[in-house]
């Protein structure tokens, strides 16, 4: 995702199985890098968020990265805001 560059705040993701998939998605996520951790029981929506230092946004980009820790499923990611810090 494009950013400011060397821009501070945080990266809010929405995250949401709307489907209900059988036996509920399981995704570890990541944004710059830094671990979000394992995502499970989202079926009805969940914000995660992670704070961006400059040195993340430094080139005008963040790294985000879902994925699947149950086979069979896909990863989900709904939303994407950025918040610059006031």
């Amino acid at each position: 995702m494009t950013a400011p560059k060397g821009a501070t705040g945080s990266l809010r993701l929405y995250v949401i199985d709307p489907d209900n998939f059988e036996g509920g998605r399981r995704q570890t996520m990541s944004v710059a890098g830094k671990s979000l951790g394992l995502v499970e029981s989202f079926q009805e929506g969940r914000w995660l968020e992670c704070p961006i230092a400059s040195k993340d946004s430094a080139e005008g980009k963040l790294l985000i990265e879902a994925h699947n820790a149950r086979e069979g499923s896909n990863a989900v990611i709904s939303i994407i805001e950025f918040v610059d810090a006031e």
